[in-house]
């Protein structure tokens, strides 16, 4: 028998997510927003997408992966945040470099990413990162009511309507960003 996750108010269970996360619910979204955000404590060892949706019997399309990349050109290097759905591919070489004009994208080191983020490995989120990062996110993303990402800890993940991460500064949809 497969398990379920079982979701609480993130506002109620503030241990259950890394602090810039429940900082930025705290002080981006409205009151009646931040309530939208749930919790759910998990086993770290299905904090990948794919393991999560499948041994917590988790419908698949409603799950968001979030990576760091590093857009290089000639000395200057920017960071951004890549949101797609779970089990599609980063559009990298072509959607994201072409799009911010990078000579070469690539993943961010992860030391790096782990330090500026304050979020644990595996469970990085677009809520709490850093302000001068962009976050692009594939519009298939918002195709779906709601969704779940990583809270910053390994130990949970979060859920709550999509169009909430309309909100978030520094915010773009970036067509053809996730691939299959």
């Amino acid at each position: 028998m497969k398990e379920k996750l079982e979701f609480k108010s993130v506002l109620e269970n503030k241990e259950l997510v890394s602090e810039v996360t429940y900082n930025c619910i705290c002080n981006t979204f409205a009151e009646t927003e931040s309530k939208l955000f749930k919790v759910a404590e998990i086993n770290p060892e299905y904090m990948d997408g794919v393991k999560l949706f499948e041994h917590y019997d988790i419908n698949n399309k409603l799950g968001v992966n979030c990576l760091i990349c590093e857009c290089k050109r000639g000395e200057t290097i920017n960071y951004a945040a890549l949101l797609v759905p779970t089990g599609y591919r980063y559009n990298m070489s072509s959607t994201v470099r072409k799009h911010t004009n990078s000579r070469m994208v690539s993943v961010a080191p992860l030391d790096y990413v782990l330090e500026k983020t304050k979020m644990e490995y595996g469970s990085i989120n677009p809520i709490g990162l850093p302000v001068d990062w962009k976050i692009y996110i594939d519009p298939k993303i918002l195709g779906s009511e709601t969704i779940i990402c990583g809270s910053g800890l390994q130990k949970s993940k979060i859920s709550f309507p999509s169009k909430l991460l309309l909100k978030l500064k520094n915010i773009e949809i970036l067509e053809d960003l996730a691939k299959e």
